[in-house]
């Protein structure tokens, strides 16, 4: 694979847009407008990935050798010309959306380059990659809409979904990198409580965010189309916790994610 291509983590991206897109279906963002906010929103998301990759080297040398950077496929002055790029590219974008969309997007990306340099050590770290991920839920509220309104939007149900999910993930993914975070002198959640104790509360966060699904059903935000969808999560979200295999319960939340958010793109179609 082409190491710029997999720098960005494509399948990270996609899964940040289908959230946005999810926004702008329960929003009613005309579909005309969709496009500046898709390709601002996978060029952030991007150069998120790419600056993380940047920071993450010497971890990375233990846990994922093959990455693009410790492999030596790409130099550290190519990956940050490419980050540059990417986010430099999605702010000009996002500008020309809407002064609210912007504001969000220049705070996600300083937040996602703190984050990589210092809080992906610790357990802040998990809460700020949550938000990350839970906020292009909302960003559609700030096409048109001030940020007032995320308190009374329907779209802060699934970002909370959204959040409590992708925080259980990235806890679990801690157990799956203890070798190399330790190494580094990270003090992530495992590193600090111990691995079953990390994992049982990876797995509870990953529970309440399969029992919260059926929020939006009876909240009256979806049908029951929806209702069938959020049936399948749930029960994944169930199967999950019998998963002893730490690598493969990270990964089949991963699928769960995306199944999360196909659910939400079923209530708001049918």
């Amino acid at each position: 694979m082409n190491p710029h291509f997999e720098l960005i983590r494509p399948n990270i991206c996609l899964l940040s847009v289908f959230g946005l897109i999810a926004g702008l279906l329960l929003v009613g963002i005309p579909i005309e407008l969709w496009f500046f906010p898709i390709v601002a929103v996978f060029l952030i998301s991007a150069s998120g990935n790419v600056i993380n990759d940047y920071f993450d080297i010497e971890i990375d040398k233990i846990n994922k050798p093959k990455r693009p950077l410790p492999s030596g496929r790409i130099s550290k002055k190519q990956v940050i010309i490419f980050y540059l790029c990417l986010s430099l590219i999605g702010l000009i974008l996002s500008y020309f959306i809407s002064v609210n969309f912007f504001m969000l997007s220049v705070y996600n990306t300083i937040l996602v380059f703190v984050y990589s340099l210092r809080f992906k050590k610790n357990p802040i770290g998990n809460v700020v990659d949550s938000w990350l991920a839970c906020s292009v839920f909302i960003a559609p509220v700030l096409i048109f809409g001030g940020f007032e309104e995320l308190i009374v939007s329907t779209a802060t149900i699934l970002a909370v979904i959204a959040f409590f999910g992708n925080y259980g993930r990235e806890v679990l993914k801690d157990v799956e990198d203890m070798k190399g975070d330790k190494s580094a002198g990270a003090k992530t959640l495992p590193i600090i409580f111990g691995k079953n104790k990390a994992i049982g509360f990876g797995k509870l966060l990953i529970s309440f965010s399969s029992f919260f699904m059926f929020v939006p059903y009876f909240s009256g935000i979806f049908s029951e189309f929806y209702l069938f969808s959020a049936l399948v999560c749930f029960f994944v979200g169930l199967y999950i916790l019998t998963i002893k295999e730490v690598s493969k319960a990270q990964k089949t939340t991963k699928a769960l994610m995306f199944l999360v958010i196909l659910a939400f793109l079923v209530g708001l179609m049918f």
